[in-house]
């Protein structure tokens, strides 16, 4: 079970490479985290040889003791991160009788240190689409090492039974083991960079030495209930990581880019304003073509999505956009742009517009209906 165990959390941790390339890790414009730290409080009880009572009598019984928590995260998307986490957790726990009422009368008490890596999974963005929600549900998966400092007494005389250091003839007990923290958490939103975090945590502990007596349980169990605080370093949003320049398209389980072949230089208008108002489209993908003779007018484009579609009118109205945003697919991702220009230089006096709202990477695009044409040097006199 043991071992099990180890290789799932461990085959949950190198998934995080795939999934990335799956999910379109590092797109442009993909609304994600980029790091986050931070501290928790709560509530720790033992479950174990030495422990017959459920959560409520603990509580009541004066079996929870006090933890403390840190972390540190890395965010891969809107999806997934990996992170590091420490904690200190105090536990006591008394069984006063065995299961055939025999009196056992064992106190047990134990401070414990553990570290150890996890891998986050944001259930909220998973199964209902990723959004910039005020509250999300996430899990983590983890596998760490947990040190103890442990004593073993009588809860009538309080004489010890054992405690860690105390050598006996042919007895021997580990100071330490594997453990395996399951976590379900809420993420509830402050603030765009400080979140509220309201975690439960059952972690198996792979040795049946921190109480120093066997009744049955094979693994030890913790479980840690906490409420913390935490800071995101350079969220995101929605708005966009910086667009790097690419000549094709990457393969399929590479992080797929926005392609940017304008070049924007402002010019003087020359053809006529088409109409101003231009309503949400969506259409099959196009291919990239040459422009030819006819019209075509330029827009601004915002944010390009490999997976998840956007709310057009939400993403509007966080970003005070006045003109409708379009939505046309090419090469793979889902682009949107808004604007109508009939001259190159009144869509990049737009553009600098849009840039000053946020969305710091918006560029100039031209169209022929709602078919991406390539910008050449005489479109922009």
């Amino acid at each position: 079970m043991k071992k099990i165990s180890i290789l799932i959390v461990l085959a949950l941790l190198l998934s995080v490479y795939p999934a990335e390339a799956q999910l379109g890790i590092n797109n442009d414009n993909v609304a994600v985290r980029d790091w986050e730290a931070g501290l928790n409080f709560g509530l720790a009880q033992y479950y174990g040889d030495v422990s017959n009572r459920n959560f409520f009598e603990k509580l009541s019984s004066g079996e929870s003791r006090f933890g403390i928590g840190l972390f540190g995260r890395k965010y891969f998307n809107e999806y997934i991160g990996l992170g590091a986490h420490f904690q200190f957790l105090s536990l006591r726990s008394v069984k006063e009788n065995l299961s055939n009422g025999t009196p056992l009368n064992n106190a047990f008490t134990s401070n414990t240190v553990q570290g150890g890596l996890h891998m986050y999974l944001n259930f909220s963005n998973l199964f209902f689409g990723f959004a910039d929600r005020p509250v999300s549900v996430y899990g983590l998966a983890g596998l760490g090492y947990i040190s103890w400092n442990s004593i073993l007494s009588n809860s009538v005389t309080e004489a010890i039974i054992w405690q860690n250091g105390m050598v006996s003839p042919g007895v021997s007990y580990k100071t330490g083991a594997l453990n395996m923290p399951l976590t379900l958490g809420a993420d509830i939103r402050l603030t765009n960079d400080l979140r509220l975090n309201v975690e439960g945590s059952v972690q198996t502990v792979f040795s049946d030495d921190l109480d120093f007596y066997s009744d049955g349980f094979r693994h030890d169990i913790i479980f840690y209930g906490s409420v913390g605080l935490s800071y995101i370093i350079n969220y995101k949003g929605l708005q966009s990581k910086k667009r790097t320049q690419q000549t094709q398209i990457p393969r399929r389980k590479e992080p797929v880019r926005v392609l940017d072949y304008e070049s924007v230089q402002p010019v003087q208008p020359e053809r006529p304003r088409p109409q101003t108002t231009l309503p949400v489209v969506r259409i099959d993908e196009q291919r990239y073509t040459e422009p030819s003779q006819g019209q075509y007018e330029f827009r601004v484009q915002v944010i390009a999505m490999s997976r998840s579609r956007i709310d057009t009118e939400a993403f509007r109205r966080r970003y005070n956009i006045e003109t409708p945003i379009v939505e046309n697919t090419f090469s793979g991702l889902y682009r949107y742009s808004t604007g109508r220009f009939s001259s190159f230089s009144e869509a990049e006096a737009y553009s600098r517009v849009i840039r000053s709202k946020g969305i710091h990477d918006a560029f100039v695009v031209a169209y022929r209906g709602n078919e991406r044409i390539r910008i050449t040097s005489d479109m922009k006199r």
